[in-house]
């Protein structure tokens, strides 16, 4: 036993001293400089596109959430000793979260439990999943709207309303623009709720009002059918 420990120690050691070191471009994501940060990107991928290291700085400067989460999960899937493989395991539990899907990602802060036991982000992780999964409009989120704003529609008009449709959550805050203007065509109350979940800001849109979930539903198949996309009812908390 002893020496098959011995033996994982030293294969993870070699894998670390054989990353390359992208230190300064994450210092440089920290202090807001993408543009820097991707030029530096643009280098090491020259050097190695492969080493997981690049990948974990690609996907950290991948705009698209779905992409993203495809490179971490590379991460994850082939160089799970990497010095990044937790990190990536905590940014695809924290995807998960900030939408809402509190069981999944609580499946994979489990396995940051058991894979990664002396992880940094096991105590950022842990404690933060609800025992019911829902998703949660809080008014203390920065909100963008269209012309028929919360605040302009009388309080007797909306104290009933219960719940809300999730029409879409991107990483890039022009997508989540494009979609708030085409659901508003469509003369839909709609806005634009910000969450910074793991140090990443994802732009959820959420559009109408609605009483009762059996309300919501036919606009939900509506707007998925017009607008080719997969949304979900959701309650407001008041």
């Amino acid at each position: 036993m002893k020496k098959i420990l011995l033996i994982l120690f030293l294969l993870a050691s070699q894998i670390f001293s054989q990353e390359i070191d992208i230190s300064s471009a994450l210092n440089q994501i920290e202090n807001g400089n993408l543009h820097t940060a991707s030029k530096i990107l643009l280098e090491l991928k020259a050097k190695n596109m492969n080493d997981p290291s690049v990948i974990f700085l690609d996907a950290s400067l991948t705009k698209e959430g779905d992409e993203a989460l495809r490179k971490y999960s590379t991460i994850l899937e082939k160089y799970p000793l990497s010095k990044y493989a937790d990190a990536s395991l905590y940014r695809i539990f924290s995807y998960y979260y900030s939408l809402g899907y509190y069981k999944k990602a609580e499946s994979y802060l489990d396995r940051l439990k058991k894979d990664y036991p002396e992880s940094q982000y096991i105590r950022t992780a842990d404690g933060k999943i609800p025992d019911v999964e829902e998703v949660s409009v809080r008014t203390e989120n920065k909100t963008v709207t269209n012309e028929t704003t919360e605040s302009s529609v009388p309080y007797q008009e909306i104290k009933n309303y219960n719940f809300t449709i999730q029409a879409g959550a991107f990483l890039n805050e022009d997508n989540a623009k494009k979609l708030n203007e085409q659901l508003k065509q469509e003369n839909y109350f709609t806005e634009i709720n910000t969450k910074e979940v793991g140090g990443a800001i994802l732009n959820v849109v959420n559009v109408g009002r609605f009483v009762t979930e059996e309300e919501a539903g036919p606009v939900l198949a509506f707007l998925e059918k017009k607008f080719n996309l997969k949304g979900r009812v959701i309650p407001l908390i008041k």
